[in-house]
């Protein structure tokens, strides 16, 4: 009787993980008012982006990115010329402190250029430390936090790159942070910090 109880009560925690497993990778990604697209890119699509390259209203300065206007703001998350996987990369800087000034609109590009690993692109007003589920930090995409974000994107493979865009207005001055809510992700340090001032 005492082995089928605790049998009843190890199914019970099995299904429980595989429920909050589940609902990390199944729940829509996005709580931007704006719709999220997605697609892929060619290695000579992507090149044609110029990631690298400031646009109109962005300068780079040191570990900073400031965003002084509505703005298109490529993310390449993953990158494989950097020391970890676990980043992310805007201009050629990683992991970089976003400023916005205020009442901008940012259109993310954000594209997986990891070649083994799913990523994305999320924003919330919850700061590190984060931990290994970090999708599911303050009741997950439903609560208090999440901002804005997007599904998975799967690794590079054959020379195509999938990515996600969506729009962000930054409407007030805050402090809020960009992550990867991959598991593990951001806990291995794929985050930013974004100053609206």
């Amino acid at each position: 009787m005492m082995l089928n109880l605790y049998r009843v009560f190890a199914f019970a925690a099995v299904a429980i993980l595989a429920v909050v497993v589940i609902a990390a990778f199944a729940v829509p990604h996005s709580q931007a008012s704006a719709t999220t697209t997605y697609g892929t890119l060619t290695q000579s699509q992507l090149g044609s982006l110029d990631p690298y390259l400031p646009g109109t209203n962005i300068t780079v300065s040191g570990n900073a990115v400031y965003i002084n206007g509505s703005a298109t703001v490529p993310v390449l998350m993953g990158p494989m010329n950097e020391a970890s996987m676990y980043s992310f990369e805007i201009f050629g800087v990683v992991n970089p402190e976003l400023h916005v000034r205020a009442g901008s609109t940012v259109h993310f590009l954000a594209v997986n250029v990891d070649n083994d690993s799913y990523h994305n692109f999320a924003i919330s007003a919850r700061g590190p430390p984060y931990y290994y589920m970090a999708g599911m930090m303050q009741g997950g995409w439903n609560g208090n936090g999440f901002l804005a974000g997007m599904s998975f994107l799967s690794p590079m493979g054959n020379s195509i790159f999938h990515y996600a865009s969506f729009s962000y207005q930054f409407s007030s001055a805050a402090t809020l942070w960009y992550l990867c809510t991959y598991p593990g992700h951001a806990q291995q340090g794929m985050y930013g910090e974004i100053v609206v001032s």
